[in-house]
């Protein structure tokens, strides 16, 4: 039988080297491969804003509409590779709910099981599990083209990637906060 204490620094020497070799062995991180948007569903923006939630991989595809384009609901989605990574939607409301309340809504509804919401302290950005969402009023909105009322509107970012949204909670806020202005805008709020 060996001897303990010359067995464990045996094993130590051992996984050191793995770990040396493994670090040595010329093997790549995998690296994002398509050219990063540079609008989000029609809403210009910084890359850097967008990094956070685009896996490695090497076919970026967006299918859906802008949300500037007026109707009461928009909102577009990206794939990577052919898996879902990111969904954008932007809906108008009759009435001015909070970012709060929407998060929550959403918690319980998708969350799989976590309620937990985060909301900023200005209150108008919450994020939750999934995603996040933010808040802005839109009064007076023209809505001669379905004749619904708009008091407000919300701009919401569903994630895949990556798994857990709470550890890019403030890149999800700033990605949000970028957002709601250029649709605001783009829509005459």
């Amino acid at each position: 039988m060996l001897n303990a204490p010359l067995y464990r620094i045996g094993c130590a020497v051992l996984s050191l080297a793995a770990l040396f070799l493994a670090a040595c062995s010329g093997e790549k991180k995998p690296e994002v491969e398509y050219a990063l948007p540079t609008t989000l569903c029609g809403a210009h923006l910084g890359k850097g804003v967008l990094k956070p939630f685009f896996p490695p991989g090497g076919k970026l595809t967006k299918t859906g509409d802008a949300l500037d384009n007026g109707k009461y609901a928009s909102g577009c989605d990206y794939a990577v590779d052919g898996t879902k990574t990111l969904l954008v939607t932007s809906f108008f409301h009759e009435d001015t709910p909070t970012a709060r309340q929407i998060a929550q809504h959403r918690a319980t509804q998708y969350g799989r099981g976590d309620t937990k919401v985060i909301v900023a302290a200005s209150g108008d950005v919450a994020v939750y599990s999934r995603g996040g969402v933010a808040t802005e009023a839109c009064p007076g909105y023209p809505s001669n083209t379905d004749g619904l009322p708009r008091k407000s509107f919300s701009v919401e970012v569903v994630t895949y990637f990556p798994k857990d949204v709470f550890s890019v909670e403030k890149s999800l806020t700033q990605l949000l906060r970028e957002i709601v202005p250029a649709v605001a805008k783009a829509n005459g709020c």
